[in-house]
């Protein structure tokens, strides 16, 4: 059935849709003008806070970013001395480096920079053989892509305590990682741990393990050294 028409007379009568609507609208901005004008200003005050933060906080990773550098020269001056004059106590330059990341960590506590931060805290408290400190640093950093790197540093941390048990543990969750870039550092870990621990034919599967997996590594002349030593 084709559409009932409607006079032109008689829409022009019917009040606009349009009209009403943006009519009703005014209306209600009027009403409540006060509450909407409230809200606007609370969403543009949190917006402003939110932007003011980001770009604070971008503002502080730079300056953070720039103390690293400066603490990274000092502690690679203080590494590399230590290695050429191993009997000369390097006590002042490391803790030279140490202040710096720990303002650098001051300044950023988020994220992958923090991290960085802690890792090198971690080996600064370990060279001046302070290890609880060393390993509360290494601790911050077992979540995220430092993890390998943090799990030695606990171990050797604990190793140097002595404590060749919890040494072991943190050792052995390294060798377990395949994805690990420091898996023969963490196997030669448990296998020396082992020994410590007097336990021989543990340490010898461990050499034999990282000489099977590593065997055309640069240790793998002191792996087979190891390997026939505990099997004599």
């Amino acid at each position: 059935m084709p559409a009932k028409k409607i006079s032109r007379k008689k829409l022009l009568k019917e009040p606009d849709e349009f009209i009403s609507t943006t009519a009703r609208t005014i209306e209600f901005f009027r009403t409540y003008q006060r509450q909407i004008l409230r809200s606007a200003i609370i969403v543009l005050i949190v917006v402003a806070a939110a932007a003011g933060g980001f770009y604070y906080l971008r503002g502080q990773e730079g300056k953070a970013l720039a103390i690293q550098d400066q603490a990274l020269k000092l502690y690679q001056e203080a590494y590399r001395s230590s290695l050429e004059n191993p009997g000369t106590e390097k006590k002042e330059d490391f803790k030279k480096a140490l202040e710096k990341f720990q303002e650098a960590f001051s300044a950023y506590k988020w994220g992958r920079t923090a991290q960085i931060s802690d890792l090198y805290l971690g080996n600064c408290y370990f060279s001046l053989k302070e290890y609880d400190q060393a390993q509360t640093a290494y601790s911050r950093c077992l979540e995220g892509p430092f993890r390998p790197i943090a799990l030695n540093g606990l171990a050797y941390s604990c190793e140097a305590k002595g404590d060749y048990n919890k040494a072991l543990d943190y050792f052995q969750k390294g060798s377990d990682s395949r994805d690990n870039p420091f898996q023969l550092e963490s196997m030669l870990g448990t296998a020396r741990c082992f020994e410590a621990l007097n336990q021989r034919p543990k340490a010898l599967e461990a050499y034999q393990k990282a000489l099977s997996q590593f065997s055309q590594s640069t240790m793998s002349e002191f792996l087979r050294w190891k390997v026939n030593e505990l099997k004599g």
